[in-house]
């Protein structure tokens, strides 16, 4: 496709020398930014799409773990080791990482960072600051075999949701917030995504998407990436919805 290898092109041109993605080309590499477009080659291969190429996600993963071992050092220059340093961005690198560990598995010099986060999602997921970031510790800790914990964490979603005939599951806390990790559409793209590898939930997939379309349909997907979070969500769930 034309269009689709233009994109690519267009992404690899914007990657910088360190493999991150800046705002805007030419610009120095943003953590947010280039987790966001990693995370987004990973789910277009975890949906079955033939052919992505993965080569510029990887080549970012070198990046994205000098980053999270630097916050890992500065935790132990400042010897709060013990506090929670769990948040929102951290959640979003297990994420995105867990979805490359053949790929690139975490090197040595990067381990020690990686496997404290790993016991900080495992320890504080209670205390992240969203539903979506609760999902993306859930998820990274399912693949890391912490099955038990990953359970935990969506029995505990599930408690604070609430199914409508119509309307399907939601939460009341409409996550409403200027912060990326409380954006709605994209928030409930995540619980789909749990129910659907942790548990294997299909009505509450299913329940979960026919909100993601009541939304479509009375209001929109207000932006390109909610829209681009809702349809990977939609098309996770297997049915021709």
């Amino acid at each position: 496709d034309t269009e689709t290898k233009r994109l690519l092109e267009q992404l690899a041109r914007a990657q910088n020398a360190d493999g991150g993605w800046p705002w805007m080309p030419g610009g120095g590499s943003n953590d947010y930014i280039t987790l966001y477009i990693t995370t987004g080659f990973a789910r277009l291969r975890h949906l079955g799409v033939k052919d992505v190429p993965v080569g510029q996600a990887v080549k970012a993963l070198g990046r994205l773990d000098d980053w999270i071992t630097k916050r890992y050092d500065r935790i132990v220059e400042n010897k709060t080791q013990k506090n929670n340093n769990l948040d929102s961005t951290v959640a979003l690198y297990l994420y995105c990482r867990s979805f490359y560990l053949e790929d690139r598995p975490v090197g040595q010099a990067h381990q020690r960072a990686f496997d404290y986060f790993a016991r900080q999602a495992h320890k504080h997921w209670l205390k992240v600051g969203s539903r979506q970031s609760q999902a993306h510790v859930a998820i990274a800790l399912h693949r890391l075999g912490s099955t038990a914990v990953a359970g935990d964490v969506v029995k505990s979603i599930l408690e604070h949701s609430v199914t409508d005939e119509e309307l399907g599951m939601y939460w009341r806390d409409t996550e409403h917030s200027w912060w990326w990790h409380r954006a709605p559409i994209e928030t409930q793209a995540m619980m789909i995504e749990a129910f659907n590898e942790i548990t294997g939930d299909k009505d509450a997939v299913r329940e979960c998407q026919i909100w993601l379309i009541k939304q479509k349909q009375t209001q929109a997907w207000k932006t390109t990436k909610a829209t681009a979070d809702a349809v990977y969500s939609i098309l996770l769930g297997g049915d021709n919805l």
